[in-house]
This record gives C-alpha cells, structure tokens and sequence, in this order.
C-alpha cells in the first residue's frame, strides 16, 4: 500500500510538471482588489438585487456588456446579448463574448455565472454578493487575464466563449435556452465550466483550511481531462484543499450537480465542471454582502481556475 501511495505520489507530480504553465504576469491581472470591486459594483443598492425582468436586471445587463467590450471579448455568432421569455412575462437576457483561438479551432471552452439574483422584496434587498457577484467577478478577471494573453501570442487554442446567466433563479431559463439554441454543433463545446458561489471560506471541508473549493463533474469530461483540476492543483503554488464530492455526501452530491447551470450543458451531454464554495448562512438572505467574501482566496480559487483553462485549451 505504501509503495502504491508513493507511486501516485510521484505520477502526480510528474504530471503536474508536465502540465503547462501560466506565465505570471498574466495572474497578476486576477487579484483581491479587483475581485473587490467588482463584487462591490454588483452587490451596490444601485443594482438593487439584480432581480431577471426588472429595471436593475436591465441595468445589470449595460454594465457586463460595459465590462465585456471593454475587456475586448467578440460577439458570438454576432451577438453580444441573447433574449428569451421566461412564462411569456419576464424577458431575460444572456450576456456572451468570445475570445478567438489562437490558431483555427472549431471548438469552444464555455466559462459561465450567472448574475441575476431575487432583488428587493417587500424593501428588503438581497446583494447576492456571494450568489453570485463573485462568481461573475471570477469569470470577468478570467476573461481579462486569457483576453490579454491573447493579444500577447500566448492565447488559448480554442475558443473561449464567456457567457453571463440570467434566469438562474427562474429555473435556469437562460442557460436552457443557450444550449438548445447553440449556433455550433454540441459536440464543439468541449466542456463548461460554472462559477456560482465562489467567495466565502464559511463551510470549510476540513476544519482550519480556508482554502477550499468544491468541484464537482470531473468524471464528464473526455478521459484525457478527466485529472486536469487535480493535477493542476498539484503544483505548489495552489495545494488546495478541494473536494470532488459535496463534502462526501453521494446523494448530496448527485443533487448539487443538478441545481446550477452547469445542469443545463450535462442534460444536452455537454462536459461540465462545476466550481464552488458552497452554500452559507447568508445565502439567499439580505445578508449576504461583500464583506462576507475572503478576496485572497477568491483570487487563489480563480487563479487556480485560470491554469485549469489554460490546460484545457492547449490540447
């Protein structure tokens, strides 16, 4: 057993030198100020809670197409926003932007959060700065990172497609309707990876390890991918604490893997990965505010993201 355990020790880390590396000064554009106020732009009262088919889920819409021009990303399949009913009512809106592969590629890597929440109810509002600003502020510091190594020569060699979710909340409108309505064939997505939850240290896996992360669908993926986030993780710099499970609960597990919009990819027999720091005691609740959130390790979950993409698409 020994010899066993120090055999994959040693894969592992063979593996893992093999594995390609993220120059640093391209980490260095996903940092805790950044992610700060980002998260603190999201969460503000004039956002109100971002609630789908109201005036601040309109206005939440301007400011990541704001973001997504400014970062430089491309319209898919020429457009920036794609709109959808949710029971005839309530208009949603995705907002999408790619970054082009660095040589001719057909395939695509989806990076999605989504950013709507439930609003202001009764004069209450719920920031939702964990559910999910924090996720959609990974997924913009992701896109500004792999943006500028694009520009740079060191870009991806597939297409990375960034999309922003509504309807999350409205039973996972928006993302069902972007997959049944992809303008490429399914088998060109590679695989999605969502961000939902991703701020907090409240629910540790173990005890005294602030830095974990949960991240669930590795198994989805194409046999060759299918230990990218672990050997990823292997490299010094990350050693994070994470858990391919839901804190080793198989029921709990196979129940979390449905309740995001990563769902909405695997039921169309999409790859998805999904990444998160777990539910809370604050979450679905007025309190959950950007103090809430641990930016360090926000930004270490992100960077550690960030080098699992940057595998994925170099092969």
């Amino acid at each position: 057993m020994k010899r066993l355990s120090a055999l994959l020790c040693f894969l592992l880390m063979t593996f893992s030198a093999a594995m390609a590396q993220v120059p640093p000064q391209y980490e260095m554009l996903i940092n805790p100020k950044g992610l700060k106020s980002t998260v603190e732009d999201l969460s503000s009262k004039t956002l109100g809670g971002r609630a789908s088919g109201t005036v601040d889920a309109v206005t939440t819409q301007q400011y990541l197409l704001g973001r997504f021009r400014s970062i430089g990303l491309k319209p898919f399949y020429w457009k920036e926003m794609q709109s959808l009913r949710y029971r005839d009512t309530t208009i949603l809106r995705n907002i999408m932007g790619v970054i082009p592969a660095s040589r001719s590629s057909k395939d695509y890597l989806v990076v999605s959060a989504h950013y709507d929440h439930i609003g202001t109810i009764k004069g209450t509002m719920y920031p939702g700065a964990d559910d999910n600003a924090s996720g959609v502020a990974a997924m913009l510091s992701l896109a500004e990172a792999l943006m500028q190594m694009h520009r740079d020569g060191n870009g991806p060699n597939i297409n990375i497609l960034f999309v922003a979710f509504d309807g999350k909340e409205l039973s996972m409108s928006g993302s069902k309707y972007f997959v049944k309505h992809l303008p490429v064939p399914r088998s060109q997505i590679r695989c999605n990876l969502n961000l939902d939850i991703m701020g907090s240290t409240l629910v540790p896996v173990h005890k005294g390890r602030p830095d974990y992360m949960i991240v669930l669908g590795c198994n989805s993926l194409r046999p060759e991918d299918r230990n990218v986030v672990r050997f990823c993780n292997g490299k010094k710099k990350f050693k994070m604490d994470i858990d391919y499970t839901f804190y080793s609960s198989t029921d709990f597990t196979r129940m979390m893997y449905t309740l995001g919009d990563h769902d909405s990819f695997v039921k169309a027999g999409i790859p998805a990965l999904f990444f998160t720091s777990g539910f809370h005691n604050h979450t679905y609740k007025p309190t959950d505010k950007p103090d809430i959130i641990d930016y360090d390790i926000l930004a270490k979950r992100t960077h550690l993201i960030l080098d699992v993409i940057y595998n994925l698409s170099r092969h």
